[in-house]
Formats: structure tokens, C-alpha cells, sequence
């Protein structure tokens, strides 16, 4: 007999019940055949049962935001980047970790082109993989150099496969993983293994072990080698501990004992002979190794240090050497120091009163001149012009010996350059500074320089045009500009019969000295300091014309450029 089950007697639980059967008829049935009943009763049930099915929508619609909602997090936080090409090769999709490996925002990258990611180095392996992706499909990997969108420079992996996409053009998916640490740990490891094996055959370094027990000692190859013995040679102890140089051998015995009976580890250098009577130094370790607490071999390794020490001791000379060095510098500079002072002392004590007498032979001179006293007036004029020689010799001396020797650079101070041109001629002897005549073909009023210094060079140069200049003819000074390099340029020209060609590649050089007739004899510095004086000022002296009708000497003085 059929059992049935009994209806609910509240109506609201029985419209649900039918409810729910109708539902689980639909399930079955998309078109199930509905009992007759009123038309409000099935309109209750239909309303019930949309109820449940919007419930249902909803918890799945939840689902799948929950679910969508883990892909994303997955997606954006992965240990790899994800990234999607379109046909023209631009970056279409790109997860968080994508973005950060390549070094930029991720609403920048999306929409560029990753190509120009791509170091310029692998730019044709990249367009080659690219291309092989769209014509097979097929999963490929490459490594490729990215210069990242903050300058840096990633080493990375890239997976990558063709999407195929309904009614669009195949797409490119990637994964993007940095693999910079990976590579530098192989290259680290790489470099570490071929280190170890440099070492030991460029070090030397041999094994040895002494079997306590037996008392047999087992030498490696190259033991053996630093013995000047064949390869597999077996010492016994006292061999062994005959190699060592006797005044040595206490200091072995002693590390062995402590090593027996403590377990204590030794690293010593020891003098030793080898089987051929060749003497070398060797840095001996071992230590001990035990079986059931009792000690049964001592296991080390030699290598040997001759080189090594005997670099020791040259180090060891040098240093005393140097030391010794650095007191004679100390030495010498207190010489240089008082040798300086002395040379002050110099300047002050003979030139001083060397001027005082060239000033007051110049008034007497005048004075003589205004009674008509003229030979008196002439001869006290020629001693005035010696005087004036003597001063400028010992200028040039002091200048070699104290100011162009100096170590420190000289100080640049703007100078007014019709000032200079104005001393250096009033440094000249009174009856010649007429013949010299100034031409300005530059605007330029000042210049960069040391005052002292350029003084003396140009009165040097100027003496010597001078000097080697027929008696009353002219002497110019042209100064002029220079563009490359930026620069004062003073030109010095006379009408003397030029500089002999065998004189001309050593002109500048000290020591050097003219061989004009009736030119006076000088100590070879005037030139010599004019050249020393422009080295100073980063700038040169030369030779500019050399002829029959007169030389020209040009002086270029760099000047640092305005900002």
C-alpha cells in the first residue's frame, strides 16, 4: 500500500511545499504539466518559486564575485607578471607584479609598446621569438635584457604562447619572471669553482695525512712536488720531519703534541730543504680526527710560501726605504724652507740698494745734464744701464730659484694689461724704452693672470728684442684676442737679423744662450723663465715669425671661459 505523505494544515507551508516540488520538477522537466487549480493558487506558487530562484541567482552571482575576486588577487599578486601583446605589440594587460618588475605604473605601461623594453642588444631575438609565437603557437621561452621604465637594466625569463581570440587577431600572453638574483648566483658560482681551481694549481697547495696508528704518512702529488720528489712517494717520519730545518723542528713537535693530546689545530711557516738541498719557506695546518674519542690520524695541508716571503722581506725593505725617504724629504724640505728665506733675505739686503743706487745714479745724471756737464751726464747714463742689467739678472735668479720652483699654483688676479705693458717697459733701461712702440688691436682692458710673474716675462722678452735689435730701431707690442682657446695674446717683434736655425729647437731651454755679434753674454734664463712663466699660466710662448728682417715672440694667456 502506498504511503503518502500528509499535507501541512498551515496553507503558506503547503504553498511553499508545492513550491518547492515544482521546482524540483523543473529541474527535471523544463516544461512540467501544472494540476489544475485556481488561477490566485498558481500565481502564489509561481511567485514562490521565482523567489527561490532570484535566491538562487544570487548566491551564485556572489559566488562568482567572491570567486572573480580571488582570480584578481591571484592574478595582480603573483610571484610572476602576467602580461598580453595585441597584434602591433602592445601591452594590452599587465598584472601588479608585471607592472613593478618593469619598473613603472601599470595605467603607463598598459597601451605602450613593449618592444622598446627591450635592450638593444636583444631587440632582433626578441622580434624573432615574437614572430615564431604568431606563425607556430607553440609554448616558448626565451631570456631576454629589459632596460625597465625606471632606468634599470632586469634580467628576465619570458613564457610565452599565442591566444587565439574569435573574430580578432591572435594575441601574445607572457609570463615575466626576474631571474637576475638566479643568474648572478650562477655567475657568483661559476666564478667561485674556477677560483678554487686557479688556486690550486697556481698556489701549490698539497694534502698530507699521518696515520697515528701505524705511524705511515701519505703524501699527495703535490707534496710530493714541493719536495722535489716523484708523485706517489711515501716519507716515512723521519724523512719526513728530517726536511724540516733543525731549529724548526721543536716548534713541529710541540703543535703535533698539543694536537695529540688536546685536539688543538696548527698553522705554522717553517723553513725547509728540500730532497734536492733547494731551501723554502712552507705553511703547514692540520688538525686531528678522531674514531670512538681516540685520536687516529692528523690530516692537513702545505703550501708552499717561498715567494710569498721573499716578497715579505722586500716589503719589509722598501718600507724601511721609504721611511728613510721620507726623512730626507722632511730634511730636504726644511732646507728648501730656510733656502726660501735666505733668498728673501736676498732680495731685500741686494736689490733694494741696488735700486736706491740706480735711482740717485738717474738724478745725478740729471742733474750733471742741466749744468751741461755731458761726458760726466753719459758715462753716469752707461752706469745706470749696468746697473739695470745686474737688477735684472738677479730678478731672473730669484725667479728660478725661489718663485718657478714653488710647488703650489699660482694665484690668477684680473689684471689691467696697459698696466702691464706699462711696468715691463718702465723695468727697461730709460734710454731704451722710446723705441718701443704698443699696438692694440683688441678692446680687452683686463686679463686673468699673476701681475709679478707676467711682469718679469714680458720684460724678458722685451730685453731681448732689445738686445738683438740694431741700435735705435723700433720694437712693437701688439696685443690681440684669441677665440680657440680663449686667450690674451702679446706680440713681440723686432727688426734684428732672426734666431739661427741650429739655436731655434732649444731656444727656450735653460742654459741657452745667443751668439749674435755684440749681443751681451747672460746666463741662459731670460727665455728659459718666459716658458716656465707661461707653463704656470696654462698657456705657451713661441717662435711665431723667424726671418732675416726680425723675429716675433707670441705669448698666449688662456683665460677661463665667462659662464
Amino acid at each position: 500500500m502506498k504511503r503518502v505523505a500528509p499535507e501541512p494544515a498551515d496553507p503558506a507551508e503547503r504553498l511553499r511545499a508545492e513550491a518547492e516540488a515544482r521546482v524540483a520538477r523543473h529541474r527535471v522537466d523544463p516544461k512540467p504539466t501544472l494540476p489544475a487549480r485556481s488561477q490566485a493558487h498558481e500565481l502564489q506558487v509561481y511567485q514562490i518559486e521565482l523567489e527561490m530562484q532570484n535566491e538562487e541567482l544570487r548566491r551564485a552571482q556572489t559566488a562568482l564575485e567572491a570567486a572573480r575576486d580571488r582570480y584578481v588577487d591571484l592574478y595582480d599578486f603573483a610571484p610572476v607578471g602576467y602580461f598580453t601583446l595585441d597584434a602591433e605589440g602592445l601591452i594590452t594587460e599587465l598584472n601588479l607584479t608585471g607592472a613593478t618588475l618593469l619598473g613603472g605604473e601599470r595605467r603607463r605601461l598598459v597601451g605602450s609598446r613593449f618592444a622598446r623594453l627591450v635592450a638593444p642588444a636583444h631587440a632582433d631575438r626578441w622580434h624573432h621569438h615574437t614572430c615564431g609565437l604568431r606563425l607556430h603557437g607553440e609554448p616558448q621561452r626565451i631570456e631576454l635584457a629589459l632596460r625597465t621604465a625606471d632606468g634599470r637594466v632586469l634580467d628576465a625569463q619570458l613564457d610565452g604562447l599565442r591566444v587565439d581570440e574569435p573574430d580578432a587577431a591572435p594575441a601574445l600572453r607572457f609570463t615575466l619572471t626576474d631571474i637576475g638574483e638566479r643568474k648572478r648566483g650562477l655567475l657568483a658560482l661559476q666564478a667561485s669553482q674556477a677560483f678554487l681551481d686557479r688556486t690550486g694549481r697556481v698556489a701549490g697547495v698539497g694534502g698530507w695525512e699521518w696515520d697515528l696508528r701505524n705511524d705511515t704518512i701519505t703524501w699527495s702529488t703535490q707534496t710530493c712536488l714541493i719536495h722535489d720528489l716523484e708523485p706517489g712517494h711515501r716519507p716515512s717520519l723521519a724523512e719526513a720531519t728530517g726536511y724540516v730545518l733543525p731549529e724548526a723542528r721543536a716548534s713541529v713537535q710541540a703543535a703535533v703534541d698539543a694536537a695529540r693530546r688536546f685536539g688543538t689545530a696548527y698553522d705554522l711557516e717553517l723553513p725547509l730543504v728540500t730532497a734536492r738541498g733547494r731551501p723554502i719557506w712552507v705553511r703547514a695546518c692540520g688538525e686531528v680526527e678522531y674514531e670512538g674519542g681516540v685520536p687516529t690520524r692528523l690530516v692537513g695541508a702545505l703550501q708552499d710560501i717561498t715567494e710569498q716571503r721573499r716578497r715579505q722581506v722586500e716589503l719589509a725593505r722598501e718600507q724601511a726605504q721609504r721611511a728613510q725617504a721620507e726623512r730626507h724629504a722632511s730634511e730636504l724640505d726644511r732646507l728648501l724652507r730656510e733656502r726660501g728665506d735666505m733668498l728673501d733675505v736676498m732680495a731685500h739686503e741686494v736689490r733694494q740698494p741696488l735700486n736706491n743706487a740706480s735711482a740717485a745714479l738717474q738724478s745725478a745724471a740729471g742733474a750733471l745734464a742741466e749744468v751741461g756737464e755731458k761726458v760726466a751726464s753719459l758715462r753716469l747714463t752707461r752706469a745706470q744701464t749696468v746697473m739695470g742689467q745686474v737688477l735684472a739678472r738677479i730678478d731672473n735668479t730669484l725667479a728660478v730659484a725661489a718663485l718657478l720652483a714653488h710647488p703650489d699654483p699660482i694665484q690668477l688676479e684680473d689684471t689691467d694689461v696697459d698696466t702691464l705693458v706699462a711696468v715691463a717697459i718702465a723695468d727697461l733701461p730709460a734710454a731704451e724704452r722710446g723705441r718701443i712702440h704698443v699696438e692694440r688691436v683688441t678692446g680687452t682692458r683686463t686679463a686673468s693672470m699673476d701681475m709679478s710673474l707676467m711682469r718679469l716675462a714680458l720684460r724678458n722678452v722685451l730685453a731681448n728684442a732689445l738686445s738683438y735689435s740694431p741700435a735705435g730701431s723700433p720694437v712693437t707690442v701688439r696685443l690681440s684676442d684669441s677665440d680657440e682657446p680663449l686667450a690674451l695674446v702679446i706680440e713681440v717683434c723686432d727688426t734684428g737679423p732672426g734666431v739661427p736655425a741650429a739655436l731655434v729647437p732649444r731656444l727656450f731651454d735653460r742654459g741657452t744662450r745667443g751668439a749674435q755679434p755684440g749681443a751681451p753674454s747672460g746666463q741662459g734664463l731670460g727665455l728659459y723663465i718666459v716658458r716656465r712663466v707661461m707653463e704656470l699660466h696654462g698657456g705657451a710662448v713661441a717662435l711665431s715669425r723667424n726671418a732675416p728682417g726680425g723675429a716675433t715672440f707670441c705669448l698666449v694667456i688662456e683665460q677661463a671661459p665667462c659662464d
